[in-house]
């Protein structure tokens, strides 16, 4: 039996014969070289655009970013000789008011209390504790946050310590320690991994009564099982710790 198509193979013959030999033969003929090389050119002009863009895209992000490295260091500059002045300015202020309270005893009682208070710089004997993130931490397990400072440092009040530095900023009763995203701030200034205190105090005594804290108790834990670090060591040479740069006289009262 026949395909129901059958009878429409002469149409198809008379159709395809309809067509002149050489339009058969030439819509079989490949795309011409001129198209081709058409279609390369576009090509490298569309590499080429790209390519020259990239190169002034990381130029400009390259001259953005010296910018912003020179201003950085302007600003530290500006902050250093800003830092110098306050400090010079202080020193004035400490000797007028010496001058103004004139008995030697008065001045002695207040030398002492700026001393204890964090509003002079002070040296002496001591002890230097570094604590440090777990190696490799990638959770806050693994990390000293800001609680756990605040303990190391109300361990070593608690043992005897008559002044305190981190990473050297000095600690008073009014300096926050707190987190700020990823860093920890002392005194609103941030610190970076390893702290290091630095703990003026009776050498001899100092690190034996901190083991009896319940900080030392907690830090131990925290080494144990987190694996975070401690070391604590007499230092060999004294230690200097600066004066409190908020720290600032509201008003003073003679007794």
């Amino acid at each position: 039996m026949n395909r129901p198509d059958a009878s429409m193979t002469l149409l198809r013959d008379l159709q395809e014969g309809a067509l002149e030999p050489e339009y058969r033969e030439g819509s079989r003929r490949p795309p011409s070289r001129l198209r081709f090389g058409f279609t390369v050119t576009l090509l490298v002009l569309l590499i080429t655009v790209a390519a020259l863009q990239t190169t002034r895209g990381a130029g400009t992000a390259a001259d953005q970013r010296a910018q912003l490295l020179e201003r950085i260091a302007s600003a530290r500059t500006q902050q250093a000789e800003l830092s110098s002045q306050v400090t010079s300015l202080e020193g004035e202020i400490r000797d007028l008011g010496d001058a103004a309270i004139g008995d030697p005893a008065e001045q002695q009682r207040q030398e002492a209390l700026e001393a204890v208070t964090g509003a002079v710089a002070v040296s002496g004997e001591g002890v230097i504790v570094e604590v440090g993130d777990a190696p490799g931490a990638s959770n806050a397990q693994g990390l000293v946050l800001d609680s756990d400072l605040t303990r190391l440092v109300n361990g070593l009040w608690e043992a005897g310590a008559e002044a305190v530095s981190i990473n050297g900023q000095r600690l008073t009763v009014l300096t926050p320690i707190r987190s700020a995203g990823a860093a920890i701030t002392v005194d609103y200034v941030s610190l970076s991994p390893p702290y290091t205190l630095q703990a003026i105090g009776n050498p001899a005594t100092l690190p034996a009564r901190f083991n009896e804290t319940d900080a030392a108790q907690w830090w131990h834990y925290l080494t144990q099982n987190y694996g975070l670090t401690l070391s604590i060591k007499v230092s060999e040479d004294d230690l200097e710790l600066p004066a409190d740069s908020g720290m600032t006289l509201r008003y003073a009262e003679r007794g």
